[in-house]
């Protein structure tokens, strides 16, 4: 399960550019963030979202 503190510090720390995000769900949640040509796992379904609502989402979770 992905946290607000942790997509922050890889946007504070220049990992995460610009104003979307690729992140990995499951059962509805964000579960983590995938970056440029990370590879992922046969069985994850990665979707584009907004950073800004990606990071609404997060703190609203905790």
């Amino acid at each position: 399960m992905l946290h607000y503190d942790e997509l922050k510090q890889a946007v504070d720390n220049g990992y995460v550019k610009g104003d979307e995000v690729s992140v990995v769900r499951k059962e509805g949640k964000i579960f983590d963030y995938v970056l440029p040509n990370e590879p992922v796992k046969p069985w994850e379904v990665v979707t584009v979202e907004s950073l800004s609502e990606v990071l609404s989402e997060l703190s609203e979770s905790e």
